[in-house]
């Protein structure tokens, strides 16, 4: 169980990330798109500081925590149009900025996500969960950008750890197929029939799994162990997002919900 202040707290820190990473991958040349991004940057540390004075106690029905929505949702939303600008800009190669336009699909798929919640909750209302073909949809395609980036970050002589993230590439392909064919059956089957459930609990057994992996990969990094070309942050940025899925998914496989209770969605431990 998700409460609504940790919603707000996960998406929170989570679009901060992108919006760092933003700043970081422009060209220093892009002065005018750094400092937007910074100004986002700065929009959501103060947003996590207002979350900060509301009671986690308070549910959706709440005015505060209404009035707090409000004030997300304008913020999100206007990150969500700078990064729309700026993946269209980088699709026709008129903005020095070091990432692709798919690894922007991925965040803005995140930050509509929030903005679908944040539908709910400025009106007062409890959100709908999304239905597991949905949740997979969004979070399948997130751990599978989080194992290419992975691979892409690393130097070439780190051979081994590229071939074992080769092996989570192709289990990530293999379950966005397999969802894909899941959503078509049903057509005519409801929702949570045994196959599709056992689906759910083999991703989140893999997910957990490549998450481990990866933790493996922060402790070299932070021993200077791992020859690569990222931060603390963009590696770090994978065990909160993880967590968060593991966490919706376990209402769809009980069998997570103790690794579900056991994370965090907080973030770690990086600097800016």
């Amino acid at each position: 169980m998700v409460s609504i202040w940790e919603e707000h707290l996960f998406w929170l820190e989570i679009l901060q990330d992108h919006a760092y990473f933003i700043r970081d991958h422009l060209s220093v040349s892009e002065e005018e798109y750094i400092r937007v991004a910074q100004q986002y940057i700065h929009l959501f540390n103060d947003l996590l500081q207002n979350l900060n004075s509301i009671a986690p106690t308070n549910d959706h029905s709440d005015p505060t925590m209404m009035e707090f929505s409000n004030r997300a949702w304008t913020v999100a939303k206007g990150y969500f149009e700078f990064e729309g600008t700026l993946q269209a800009l980088r699709i026709d190669n008129k903005v020095n900025l070091n990432l692709s336009p798919t690894y922007m699909n991925g965040t803005l798929a995140e930050n509509q996500e929030y903005l679908r919640i944040l539908s709910y909750l400025t009106r007062g209302q409890q959100p709908v969960p999304l239905p597991l073909v949905d949740l997979m949809d969004l979070w399948l395609e997130d751990q599978l950008g989080h194992a290419v980036l992975f691979k892409n970050m690393l130097d070439p002589i780190e051979a081994v750890a590229s071939r074992q993230t080769d092996q989570y590439i192709g289990k990530y392909q293999t379950f966005i197929v397999q969802n894909h064919h899941l959503k078509g059956y049903l057509r005519f089957k409801k929702p949570g029939f045994p196959r599709q459930n056992e689906f759910a609990l083999d991703v989140g057994k893999t997910t957990l799994e490549m998450s481990q992996f990866i933790y493996s990969m922060v402790l070299k990094y932070r021993e200077d162990k791992l020859l690569n070309k990222t931060t603390l942050r963009f590696l770090e940025h994978h065990f909160p997002e993880t967590c968060y899925f593991i966490k919706k998914l376990s209402y769809y496989a009980p069998s997570l919900q103790g690794s579900a209770a056991e994370c965090s969605l907080r973030r770690i431990s990086y600097s800016s």
